[in-house]
């Protein structure tokens, strides 16, 4: 069992599994103990950012340096034959697609020890709905495997420990993500000017 994995299980026995505090609270408590114990989903790893994020996060953060434009760095990610829309909309001809900078230690440029920085409101729309797995067909039963929440947690103690994997508000962010994929192509970047 990794660090993160530990820290993971540690905080759901003391918090008893219980749905006592907010939602919010509740994941970015969760993550700031994944950002303590080691390797997370927000380290190494290609955000990719849709417009509607670029303008929650540059509206909130007052910066527009946030992202760029890059190639895939898992392959594996680049092939997104049962996701045509996803495929279609999010990469560029020349294989890249706008990502959250990282910073030098590969990490998201919003993660800090304590967690990510930004509000769960303005988080990027596929960190909200991590470890959910899904296409443009819909939301998958199961969890991404690569969460370390998701390989010592059970279904229903994740659900109540971090905000937004709960099957409503999951499907409401999944909706939108879907919406704002398909923008890409119909606006640029200046769509978000402060």
């Amino acid at each position: 069992m990794s660090g993160s994995e530990r820290a993971i299980k540690a905080y759901c026995v003391t918090a008893g599994h219980k749905a006592a505090l907010a939602s919010e609270t509740d994941q970015s408590r969760l993550c700031r103990e994944c950002a303590r114990a080691g390797r997370t989903c927000c380290q190494e790893h290609d955000i990719y950012v849709t417009w509607g994020d670029c303008r929650r996060i540059g509206s909130h953060t007052r910066r527009r340096d946030f992202y760029e434009y890059r190639p895939c760095s898992d392959l594996a990610y680049a092939d997104q034959g049962e996701d045509p829309l996803w495929q279609q909309h999010v990469f560029r001809p020349d294989g890249s697609r706008r990502v959250i900078k990282r910073q030098a230690n590969g990490d998201c440029l919003f993660l800090s020890p304590q967690g990510c920085q930004l509000p769960l409101t303005v988080r990027p729309l596929i960190c909200r709905l991590f470890p959910h797995v899904y296409s443009a067909a819909g939301i998958f039963d199961g969890w991404d495997e690569e969460c370390p929440a998701a390989r010592v947690i059970a279904k229903a103690a994740l659900e109540r420990s971090i905000a937004g994997v709960a099957q409503g508000e999951a499907s409401r962010w999944h909706q939108l993500l879907y919406d704002e994929v398909v923008w890409e192509g119909l606006i640029d970047e200046s769509w978000i000017n402060l």
